[in-house]
């Protein structure tokens, strides 16, 4: 699994080879790649600060009732 840093160098390295792309096609393909590895860099991290602003998940005292059972054809009894 990739860390932060791993894609923020992997979007240095697309912003790098951007600077040095001849074709509009290579260009757009390498900005598109720039901007995930950007996001994907700052996916944990946001991800992090989303569970901290979640409140407490309150969870209810009691269990809810079984379900009745259902009717079988093959129950002997």
């Amino acid at each position: 699994m990739s860390t932060a840093e791993d894609y923020q160098a992997k979007a240095e390295e697309a912003l790098a080879q951007l600077a040095l792309a001849t074709s509009d096609a290579e260009r757009t393909r390498l900005k598109r790649a720039h901007g995930c590895f950007l996001k994907l860099a700052s996916h944990g991290a946001e991800a992090a600060a989303r569970a901290q602003v979640r409140p407490e998940r309150v969870k209810p005292e009691k269990t809810p009732p079984a379900a009745p059972r259902a009717a079988s054809y093959f129950r002997t009894g």
